[in-house]
């Protein structure tokens, strides 16, 4: 059975990686075991044989993470994508007319999501299928890792807007030029070079008809 974090080792990743908007730690890392999440729907009642003896509906609180939960989770605060209105519509369902939250009330304070599994694993190199996973022990080095893998990850889609109002920005000014140039030219030209709907008869026009 794998180890709690250690208060040491979340402040460390707390100083390295910094807080949310809303106070707590930008990023953690937890055991998969002890990370919940609330579900809603119908659930069905088992008996110590195994054998479906009734359900109920409602809410309950359910491993976010059940395929690791033998293993260490990295984790990233997130704000709410969607308001509480468009949470309700989308997530509230009617179920042998009983309505249910299916992904439980709604996060007005933000929640954590999955950055990372935390864990080895091992690929065949000629077919790229999985052979197996090895658990992965915390360290201060791995967690300094983690989160600066994050924090530039993070940072990468903003770098990107920006770089992109730049081109955009010279694309721009770019344009700009080129119909100040046209306009400069244009009144250089005689009027008739200006007046697009002039034809001007070539050479052998001139001898045919001069």
């Amino acid at each position: 059975m794998i180890k709690p974090v250690s208060v040491r080792l979340q402040k460390r990743i707390t100083e390295t990686g910094g807080l949310a908007p809303n106070g707590q730690p930008l990023f953690r890392v937890m055991r998969g075991a002890d990370r919940f999440t609330w579900i809603g729907g119908k659930w069905t009642h088992y008996d110590a044989n195994g054998n479906a003896c009734g359900s109920h509906i409602g809410v309950e609180r359910v491993l976010k993470y059940p395929e690791a939960k033998d293993r260490y989770i990295f984790e990233m605060w997130m704000a709410p994508e969607i308001t509480e209105e468009e949470w309700n519509r989308q997530f509230t369902e009617w179920i042998d007319g009983q309505k249910v939250q299916t992904l439980g009330p709604y996060p007005e304070n933000g929640e954590y999501e999955l950055i990372r599994v935390i864990e080895r694993v091992h690929v065949d190199q000629k077919t790229g299928n999985v052979l197996r996973k090895e658990f992965v022990p915390l360290t201060e080095t791995l967690c300094d890792a983690l989160v600066q893998t994050a924090k530039l990850n993070r940072e990468l889609p903003a770098r990107h807007r920006v770089l992109a109002a730049q081109e955009r920005r010279e694309r721009e000014e770019k344009a700009k030029e080129e119909r100040q140039i046209q306009m400069i030219e244009d009144m250089q030209r005689p009027e008739w070079a200006r007046n697009p709907h002039v034809i001007i008869p070539d050479m052998k026009e001139i001898a045919q008809y001069g």
